[in-house]
């Protein structure tokens, strides 16, 4: 794994942001805070590229919350979303061109730069990605092909990584910030990062899924600014990969969960 150690990140770089595992992976999450929409901020997920890698495929589940300021009732959403990147050479920085992408019969929207995603939030249109849960959860890829990339189908059965913890709805930044993470609190994961991020600030902190008890300090925090009309973000995002070799290519496969908050942060 440790050749994995130029990874770099997104739904952001695929749709704009990280998450990623400690050991293996340079995270650069940039999410972006802005006032709640109906659809809810794009989460962090993992982009591998590695030396051997020609392509990741990424589903996400979202839990996203808001209490938009002077609103008495909060905003909570529900979402699925499916990326998929395909590299020029393997461990390339450039996307090709893969033909049709889907997941679940679902395609994946290509963006000028070659990346795919879709998003499905439950109350709009698609609501569901299907990518079920527990042991009836799937991702069943299909890509068609062109150019560099041959025609491949995969169903990745893995359960989805699972965080069950609290996530506050402020940050004290003096206080610092701890989180739990064992198997009382997470399950189904290799890693979760922890975002926080309000204005041009964001914090990005990685750990294993059995860290225990883990501590985001006072100084790591004090480069945030104080946030009260609720816009600033946490997000706990766990993970976890497998990587199948098809056609004579690696890919990896990747699963998420998304806890993600709007926050005031003082």
């Amino acid at each position: 794994m440790k050749k994995l150690a130029l990874l770099a990140s997104a739904a952001m770089i695929i749709i704009a942001g990280s998450c990623v595992k400690t050991d293996d992976i340079t995270p650069t999450t940039t999410p972006t805070p802005t006032t709640p929409t109906t659809t809810g901020p794009t989460p962090p997920s993992p982009t591998p590229s590695g030396s051997d890698i020609s392509g990741v495929l990424v589903s996400i589940k979202m839990d996203y919350s808001t209490q938009p300021a002077g609103s008495p009732i909060p905003v909570t959403l529900v979402s699925e979303i499916g990326t998929a990147a395909f590299y020029n050479t393997p461990g390339g920085s450039t996307f090709v061109d893969a033909g049709t992408v889907s997941v679940n019969n679902n395609n994946l929207e290509k963006a000028s730069n070659n990346a795919y995603t879709k998003l499905a939030t439950t109350g709009l249109t698609p609501s569901s990605l299907d990518f079920g849960s527990g042991s009836s959860a799937k991702s069943a890829w299909n890509v068609s092909g062109s150019g560099s990339v041959t025609a491949f189908s995969y169903t990745h059965t893995a359960t989805f990584p699972d965080y069950s913890g609290t996530v506050p709805s402020s940050v004290t930044k003096a206080s610092g910030l701890s989180f739990s993470f064992n198997s009382s609190t997470l399950s189904g994961a290799d890693s979760v990062i922890v975002v926080i991020a309000a204005g041009s600030t964001t914090i990005t902190k990685t750990y294993a899924a059995n860290a225990g008890t883990v501590n985001i300090s006072a100084s790591d925090l004090s480069a945030l600014p104080t946030v009260s009309d609720n816009t600033g973000i946490i997000e706990v995002c766990p993970y976890r990969w497998i990587f199948n070799t098809i056609n004579g290519k690696k890919y990896v496969f990747i699963k998420e969960q998304a806890v993600v908050k709007n926050i005031n942060i003082n």
